[in-house]
């Protein structure tokens, strides 16, 4: 049963802090605006540079690569996109799909702030619930766009970021409030927000967890200079170590393509330049990633026969025998294995509905598409050189989100001109 809005409270966090009933939330007087309108490519280009010139936040290699993200040279390119989308269409005009309830995850500190951006700028009004357990990172993110809003009354109006307990009631009325629901997470919150009824008019976008992997040419990885394999170490890291290997676009198998008697020598080049990019960033994990990847290496071995380096500091490499016994399972925190194959279509027999992202390195562009199609065909939905894991892009698991934020209405001329 469905409760009054009027007795409802959230958390509200942007455009300032404190409690503040649903009904409040769900009134706000935003106007919709045009698609990519100059205006709100302008808020976004001003959140990029607060991001940038946050001390705070240029800590936080996540935090920055966000900021570039944001900044004007990107939006315009998404704009010029769009250009091209209406010219391609001239018989749709493109309009805002209208209110966007978004649930963003809990395991990535800025995918909040990508999500909204992009149905910001299609020109919607937003509530975007964020999680109760928030990080430093998160709490500054939002601190800078409730800042924002202080000398931006566009913004302001039209746009709410809340959190609140896990309370089906409230998501009942957001998602009745909504014409269009996101929803990033877990598997199982997915499947409980899923449950809530929409609007028969509403649309919405699930994304839930996602297992993702790397595909390395080993003859190839082998005969690169050191500057190369270094550089592939730092994309390597960045991949992994960013949100602690939780995002679902982060490695946890590494598929190594050529023959048995190169795969070692792949290995320990591979480790060596890790460990020394660890030691190069300074990285220092938690002492419970440490436990944990420990204990999920004694139960993997409780079940299958695998080599691993106990002495590999602040990450773990498990290597298989064979790849027929991997297991899709996600410790984090710096966890992956190993396993070598003798063919590059190989990698696609062991994708499936539940994979995300194939990070590469050594491969033509032919072979590359063959694998795209291959594994594409089975589930996977993006293929990105090795560094690159974490690159948002608006299209996502397969699916076009500034296509979900946008209705199109047809239009059909009277040609005579009567």
């Amino acid at each position: 049963m469905s409760t009054s809005t009027d007795k409802l409270q959230v958390r509200l966090l942007a455009p300032t802090r404190g409690w503040e009933s649903l009904e409040s939330v769900l009134s706000m007087t935003g106007a919709l605006a045009e698609p990519f309108s100059a205006r709100r490519r302008g808020t976004l280009g001003q959140l990029s540079r607060m991001i940038l010139q946050d001390p705070e936040l240029r800590a936080d290699a996540g935090s920055v690569a966000l900021g570039y993200w944001l900044r004007k040279a990107n939006i315009d390119r998404l704009a010029e996109a769009f250009g091209r989308r209406q010219e391609a269409e001239p018989g749709v005009v493109f309009v805002p799909a209208g209110r966007v309830f978004h649930v963003a995850p809990g395991n990535v500190d800025t995918m909040f702030v990508y999500s909204w951006a992009l149905s910001y700028l299609c020109g919607n009004r937003n509530v975007v619930r964020v999680s109760g357990e928030q990080s430093p990172v998160l709490m500054r993110l939002l601190s800078l766009l409730s800042r924002q809003m202080q000398s931006d009354p566009e913004l302001a109006d039209g746009n709410r970021f809340v959190t609140y307990d896990h309370d089906q009631s409230i998501s009942e009325q957001l998602s009745r409030w909504a014409t269009h629901r996101v929803l990033w997470g877990g598997d199982e919150t997915v499947r409980l927000l899923r449950t809530l009824p929409l609007s028969p008019h509403a649309s919405e976008r699930a994304f839930g967890s996602k297992f993702s992997y790397s595909a390395i040419s080993t003859r190839a990885y082998l005969e690169a200079a050191v500057e190369k394999a270094d550089k592939l170490a730092a994309g390597f890291f960045n991949d992994v170590f960013w949100f602690d290997q939780m995002a679902c676009s982060s490695p946890h198998l590494v598929i190594w393509v050529g023959s048995a008697e190169q795969f070692d020598p792949a290995l320990d080049r591979f480790h060596q330049a890790l460990a020394d990019e660890i030691v190069r960033r300074g990285h220092r994990g938690g002492q419970s990633n440490a436990i944990h990847r420990l204990n999920f290496v004694f139960d993997l071995a409780c079940e299958a026969n695998l080599t691993v380096d106990l002495k590999q500091k602040e990450f773990l490499a498990v290597r298989f025998p064979d790849a027929g016994v991997l297991r899709k399972e996600i410790c984090g925190g710096g966890l992956f294995t190993h396993v070598r194959v003798d063919q590059l279509s190989q990698v696609a027999d062991v994708s499936g509905e539940g994979d995300q992202t194939i990070t590469h390195f050594g491969f033509s562009d032919t072979e590359l598409r063959e694998l795209a199609q291959q594994a594409g065909s089975r589930g996977v939905d993006r293929l990105v050189p090795i560094g690159e894991a974490l690159a948002f892009e608006p299209t996502w698991d397969g699916y076009d989100l500034i296509g979900d934020f946008l209705r199109r209405v047809t239009l059909r001329t009277n040609s005579g001109g009567r």
